[in-house]
């Protein structure tokens, strides 16, 4: 080690050396006190509301199933029957997340879109029952389309 380090005095920390002083010195009674002692008013509460209704989530579930259902008769394997289980967990708990949303908040009032000739208002303008429907409704019947693709193939082929 070379003779200049050795010659530099050691810093010492400013912070055992300095007492806080009265003026600066602030009271954490009030900041700890514990927030369960005092009672909340109830709030009202958060209306959770999809806007869908109950016969879109119906059909969303049953394009899901018969692409769950046509992959197992595809494939019909322990381990293809493994995944595919793993793979309906996934959308039980992705459906079961939007019905537990639902039940935590009030009853909900009944939707407005199942009412007939009602529009949904869009940014681009109102959209009809149909048209939502069509645009809600058309990722799951490709997944279901492609499930029943897939089970067809491997019908021919097998």
């Amino acid at each position: 080690m070379p003779d200049v380090a050795r010659q530099v005095p050691a810093i010492t920390s400013q912070r055992d050396t300095l007492k806080p002083s009265p003026e600066v010195f602030v009271s954490l009674a009030h900041i700890e006190a514990n927030d369960n002692e005092t009672n909340a008013p109830p709030q009202q509460p958060e209306p959770r509301t999809f806007e869908m209704p109950a016969a879109v989530w119906r059909a969303m579930i049953a394009c899901y199933t018969i692409f769950l259902l046509a992959l197992l008769g595809a494939t019909g394997g322990a381990h293809a029957a493994f995944a595919i289980a793993i793979s309906a967990v996934y959308v039980i708990m992705f459906f079961g997340t939007a019905r537990a949303m639902l039940r935590q908040s009030a009853p909900q009032p009944r939707c407005e879109f199942e009412r007939p000739g009602a529009a949904l208002q869009t940014a681009f303008g109102p959209l009809t029952r149909g048209e939502v429907y069509a645009q809600v409704l058309i990722v799951p019947a490709a997944v279901a389309a492609f499930g029943i693709a897939i089970a067809s193939i491997g019908a021919v082929v097998m």
